[in-house]
């Protein structure tokens, strides 16, 4: 996964209608990271502010994807805001893409994004059904599960599926692997499903695993 930190300048205040106000507590900067899912397949993880001063660098980086890339899908989970400036590039990104008979969508909406999406009506344009678990490495390597919603029967089936396959995948090598089971957006654990969640970690351990919550 390659991940861009992004640090724009300062922009002027006041100028956006969906601009949230800047200051103390609200991070000026944005990260890109990027996976290969496929061949032709990219997920770009999409971290912090969306903005006048941001939107323009996400807009040259999908421009890179252009030529190589039919299938790209934008990862919202930890971004925490979105102008109308953003809104755009999406916008013009979702026409060129679709003017291909490529595809292109959203996933994993923070509460505060998806108000935006919905009041805009961008929700039923490029949002992808979300999941309730997302999978991704970070620049260590390490393998994060970030639980997203309410951890009930239904999406604790799909975990119990993604850890015992992780584990089959690396039981037999010598390299150790991390594996982070990201809570942050965790909205409810019933303590029926706690205690299927014990017994799942360590269902799924062996003995190169490493597990942090």
């Amino acid at each position: 996964m390659e991940s861009y930190p992004i640090i724009p300048g300062q922009g002027q205040a006041g100028q956006d209608p969906l601009a949230w106000p800047t200051g103390r507590g609200y991070n000026q900067s944005m990260t890109l990271q990027t996976e290969k899912l496929g061949p032709s397949s990219i997920a770009l993880f999409v971290e912090g502010r969306l903005d006048t001063g941001t939107a323009p660098l996400l807009e040259r980086k999908l421009k890179q994807f252009e030529d190589t890339v039919t299938d790209l899908t934008l990862d919202f989970s930890k971004l925490v805001f979105i102008s109308s400036m953003g809104l755009r590039v999406l916008l013009q990104y979702q026409k060129a893409m679709s003017e291909q008979g490529k595809k292109f969508s959203i996933r994993n909406l923070t509460k505060n994004i998806r108000e935006v999406f919905e009041m805009t009506g961008f929700i039923t344009l490029m949002v992808q059904e979300e999941k309730f678990v997302v999978i991704r490495k970070d620049e260590d390597g390490h393998v994060i599960f970030s639980l997203i919603g309410d951890l009930d029967a239904d999406s604790f089936s799909p975990l119990e599926e993604e850890l015992l396959q992780l584990k089959k995948q690396n039981q037999l090598s010598d390299a150790p692997v991390t594996v982070i089971l990201d809570m942050e957006k965790l909205l409810s654990l019933p303590a029926d499903v706690s205690g299927a969640l014990k017994q799942l970690v360590r269902k799924s351990d062996w003995d190169r695993r490493e597990l942090f919550f």
